[in-house]
């Protein structure tokens, strides 16, 4: 089962950061002959990607989002939106693209077996409706061996361990994180490989993105680098 982010952690996450980024790598990888026009942005929020995405394109971007609040800022924004779940999809039939934006590691369940198991799924699961996927995710390579995003998916889901970490933060901010007691997988980018290959993919192109500054203590939890990468991923059937 799916753990599930507060109405207040979700809040947290109402900006657009990173949508340039985003936008600018999807249009950088993907072929507007290849795919046609219908995106679905899975866990899209309030259509920061999609506003932003179909006024530099001819995209169709469909929003899906669990939240209804998100799903209502859409539809004052003009921007289609539907409530729905990355793990129980609704088909209509003209889907052509998926996009993950951030959203894949914010996938967990109680256990690192159940959090790889929702994560493979939530991209197996548009194998056989469409024709590509687009997945911009957080890389976080460690000093040692895979170590620093399970770590992070340690402290995040366990109650106590999130109540140190709210209390260390308060004097570190950059060790804050607004999914303690509720938990977060960041992976380094072989994990993501082989995540992509279970769920039935190849990958196409992909682009790495910039390196962000990582801190003293994060470096305590032996993290070496952060960056956002892109992936366009084909699925295996269909070659």
């Amino acid at each position: 089962m799916q753990t599930i982010l507060s109405i207040e952690q979700i809040e947290a996450f109402h900006h657009d950061h990173f949508v340039e980024s985003q936008v600018n790598h999807f249009l950088a990888i993907c072929s507007e002959a290849d795919i046609m026009k219908n995106v679905i942005d899975m866990g899209g929020g309030c259509g920061f990607f999609a506003k932003r995405l179909m006024s530099q394109s001819d995209y169709m971007v469909r929003v899906v989002d669990m939240d209804e609040a998100s799903v209502a800022v859409c539809h004052e924004s003009g921007i289609e939106a539907v409530l729905g779940d990355a793990l129980n999809i609704v088909v209509t039939g003209n889907e052509e693209i998926v996009t993950f934006n951030l959203i894949l590691h914010h996938l967990v369940g109680k256990t690192e077996k159940a959090t790889l198991e929702l994560q493979t799924k939530a991209l197996a699961v548009w194998r056989p409706h469409i024709r590509s996927v687009f997945v911009h995710e957080y890389i976080y390579e460690s000093y040692m061996a895979n170590f620093s995003g399970w770590l992070i998916y340690q402290i995040t889901k366990n109650q106590v361990l999130s109540w140190f970490g709210r209390v260390v933060s308060t004097i570190v901010p950059s060790l804050k994180a607004n999914t303690f007691g509720v938990g977060v997988r960041f992976r380094a980018s072989d994990e993501w490989l082989r995540i992509f290959e279970s769920a039935g993919y190849d990958v196409e192109a992909n682009m790495t993105g910039k390196e962000e500054g990582v801190s003293l203590p994060r470096r305590l939890m032996l993290i070496k680098k952060i960056r956002r990468d892109s992936f366009l991923l084909r699925p295996r059937s269909a070659q």
